[in-house]
């Protein structure tokens, strides 16, 4: 079997982290999907953006949301409750 050349040989397979003291770890980040639905819900009520009446009809629809949708929520929910709270 002939040798394959790597598509983008100047990109390295993995760029290493570092932290203080240069320790280098993996990061990794462990979420339920009810976590983050409980989180985004309890962001955007304190932004003011939600009713708490909404909540269970917000619930509903985010429960139709897949991984990465529902984390960019979660971070676009966080953001506007920093504002809220500017």
């Amino acid at each position: 079997m002939p040798k394959r050349e790597p598509l983008y040989p100047h990109v390295p397979k993995a760029l290493p982290q570092t932290f203080g003291n240069n320790h280098k770890e993996p990061m990794s980040l462990n979420l339920t999907r009810e976590q983050v639905t409980e989180t985004i819900l309890r962001n955007l009520v304190q932004a003011g953006v939600l009713l708490r009446s909404e909540a269970d009809r917000y619930r509903v629809l985010l429960k139709t949301y897949d991984n990465i949708t529902l984390v960019k929520v979660l971070l676009h929910s966080h953001e506007l409750k920093e504002l809220g709270n500017a």
